[in-house]
């Protein structure tokens, strides 16, 4: 259907008026709001007939209007997504975010702590997925009589730690040989790749000779499988709480970011850029009102993970969207260490 630029400039204004008053709006308030020399009542015709369409809500007789699903999408889509942060806002997220454990089994939970401790949102975070990840080295460092740390280092620069509590105190010998037979079996193979047959076989002959040697073939086994898993973070539930939008059916969201099987499919954008997507839009039922927010962070050409954030739909988009865009290009430099090239 088109829409005139009236049209265009009420739905504008209302959805802004009721994202920073959270007030229905009325058409008096509009009048003021607008710099158009239009009536009340000629406004109160184009609320009626928006309404008509979808874009507006009444929720009672005698109230003024509240925006539809319809008209945030509308909101969103001729947005300026060209807004970028101040100089200032950026040096503040730089400042914190500088300070994260960029330990790369920590980083991310971090990055979605920190987001959402600045911004007051639930943040969720999918690492890349890459089914051809493969660890290029491995080493084993003892850090106790009977606890060693397996490092594995990936063809994407991260290093992947497990610790490993051995049933017996293993020789120097034994874990210079173990470092050989794991960086010569293992070592770029990705998870599908291992022959996993092979490996049982082994650990099984060896758990007769050594038990030391078959727990830390089970340990790296079980490093790689774990690093070619999309491991799901959130953080900032708490966030969903401190507002009343979700009073009703904060139940349902809350089993709808326990789910990680759902929000793989819910988070993850299929193109580059902001996508917006409400929950009216998917076959969830009862979380019309949640807005999911997502952009793609890259770590390769071609090898990417979601960046999301979960809030009302009232929320300061512009503000979102930059910081979002700013917080994902942290992300990608601090895993590649550059900056990901248009």
């Amino acid at each position: 259907m088109d829409i005139s630029k009236r049209h265009e400039a009420i739905i504008k204004a209302i959805v802004s008026m009721y994202i920073n008053d959270r007030e229905p709006v009325a058409s008096s308030a509009l009048q003021d709001y607008l710099d158009m020399a239009l009536s009340s009542a000629t406004l109160r015709n184009e609320m009626a007939y928006l309404t008509k369409q979808g874009f507006l809500n009444q929720p009672h007789v005698s109230a003024g209007r509240v925006p539809t699903n319809k008209a945030y999408r509308y909101y969103i889509e001729n947005l300026d997504h060209t807004a970028a942060l101040t100089e200032k806002d950026k040096r503040y997220i730089k400042e914190k975010f500088d300070m994260l454990d960029h330990d790369s089994q920590r980083f991310l939970q971090g990055a979605a702590e920190l987001f959402s401790e600045m911004f007051g949102v639930t943040t969720i975070i999918a690492p890349p997925l890459d089914k051809e990840l493969k660890f290029v080295n491995f080493n084993i460092l003892k850090t106790g009589k009977y606890d060693v740390v397996l490092i594995g280092v990936t063809t994407l620069g991260q290093v992947h730690t497990r610790v490993i509590r051995l049933s017996a105190e293993p020789a120097n010998e034994d874990i210079n040989q173990l470092i050989m037979l794991l960086n010569t079996r293992l070592a770029f193979l990705s998870w599908q790749d291992v022959d996993k047959r092979y490996f049982e076989y082994l650990t099984k002959e060896l758990a007769k000779e050594n038990a030391v040697y078959s727990q830390i073939i089970k340990g790296a086994l079980a490093l790689i499988n774990l690093a070619s898993t999309q491991q799901i973070h959130v953080r900032g539930e708490q966030y969903l709480l401190k507002t009343d939008d979700f009073d009703h059916n904060i139940a349902d969201v809350l089993k709808v970011l326990a789910n990680k099987e759902i929000l793989k499919k819910i988070v993850t954008p299929k193109l580059d850029g902001i996508s917006v997507v409400f929950g009216d839009e998917l076959p969830i039922k009862n979380i019309d009102n949640v807005c999911f927010i997502s952009k793609k962070y890259y770590v390769g050409s071609a090898v990417s993970g979601a960046f999301c954030v979960v809030c009302p739909r009232t929320v300061d988009y512009s503000k979102l969207f930059a910081s979002m865009q700013y917080f994902t290009q942290l992300i990608s430099q601090t895993i590649t260490g550059a900056e990901r090239k248009k």
